[in-house]
């Protein structure tokens, strides 16, 4: 198994063929997102915007990338340090 390189899913490079391979992210995804936002929202007498929405999103996306981070540096110090045996 190449644990070195990211599974085709994350190929930064072409958007279109990660939201295929990640149907979570979806603009139908994203559209039932709002809608639960829109319900928090209303459901706390607070005003739904779209900037919220978006600042909700980014924080979302902040912790995802920080997990990838761990997974990612922990794959590479076991595979380097098996290189070094």
């Amino acid at each position: 198994m190449d644990t070195n390189r990211f599974k085709a899913s994350h190929d930064f490079s072409n958007v279109q063929k990660n939201l295929h391979n990640n149907s979570g992210y979806s603009v139908e995804s994203y559209s039932q997102q709002a809608k639960d936002y829109i319900h928090d929202m209303k459901s706390k007498n607070q005003e739904a915007t779209k900037q919220g929405f978006m600042t909700q999103a980014q924080k979302s996306a902040k912790e995802v990338w920080e997990e990838i981070q761990e997974i990612t540096s922990e794959a590479w110090e076991k595979n380097h340090s098996d290189e070094k045996k």
